[in-house]
């Protein structure tokens, strides 16, 4: 499976680790695939460093892990649909390159749109449904 992961996903595992940090390694055990830009990974760097006062180095370092495991797409077309936070659309430009299944986002402009050009959009917590498996072990 191809997932896309929203910033506020990375975000939640750089800060918090737990659940947040247990869906990134779903990728390193090989049980989907994440898929990324250049575009949500300098958003992940700047929000580490502005917002929450990470020393460069130190984002740096975990964007350069999380670079490790994922898949970079390369995002060619823009999509603007949606205007309250037009950064969100990120997220769907790299599920739409990416041909991703599943964007997991906390983001309530993305979920409330439950999905997109067939691509599920779904809050973390219903990993705990897609994957029982590997979440009953946490």
């Amino acid at each position: 499976m191809r997932v896309v992961l929203d910033t506020n996903i990375f975000i939640a595992a750089a800060l918090k680790g737990g659940f947040s940090e247990d869906i990134i390694k779903m990728a390193a055990s090989k049980i989907v695939t994440i898929v990324c830009s250049e575009e949500i990974l300098d958003e992940l760097h700047k929000k580490l460093v502005k917002k929450f006062k990470w020393n460069i180095n130190d984002s740096k370092f975990f964007v350069d892990t999380v670079r490790e495991i994922v898949e970079i797409g390369k995002v060619k077309k823009k999509i603007t649909l949606i205007t309250r936070d037009p950064d969100d659309n990120k997220i769907l430009e790299c599920a739409k390159e990416g041909n991703a299944t599943l964007i997991v986002s906390s983001d309530q402009d993305l979920i409330k749109l439950k999905n997109f050009e067939n691509i599920a959009i779904v809050h973390p917590n219903t990993l705990h449904w897609i994957f029982p498996e590997y979440f009953k072990k946490k």
